[in-house]
């Protein structure tokens, strides 16, 4: 059984309004992931300061040494092995 002259009237436009389609939203969403996101505007800069605090990881002993903090602030310890990190150096 072949195509009819009918078949083809009706599957080429369906088929290519298909292909537009999927074409435009193949453009909408590439278009969105090159969009940056807009940033609240802070009203002023957080001030980091040089530090030296140092990590370990409790459940495999990793760790992470910090270099720069918020200026008059120990920050919260980072994650690692989904626990809490200790802080091993002293804060000064």
């Amino acid at each position: 059984m072949g195509l009819g002259a009918v078949d083809i009237v009706w599957k080429l436009p369906l088929a290519l309004v298909a292909m537009v389609v999927l074409y435009l939203v193949g453009a909408a969403l590439v278009r969105n992931f090159a969009r940056a996101h807009d940033q609240p505007d802070e009203d002023e800069p957080v001030v980091l300061s040089d530090v030296d605090y140092r990590f370990r990881c409790v459940v495999c002993s990793a760790m992470v040494v910090m270099y720069a903090a918020p200026d008059g602030e120990v920050p919260l310890p980072p994650r690692h092995c989904a626990e809490r990190m200790d802080l091993v150096s002293p804060v000064a």
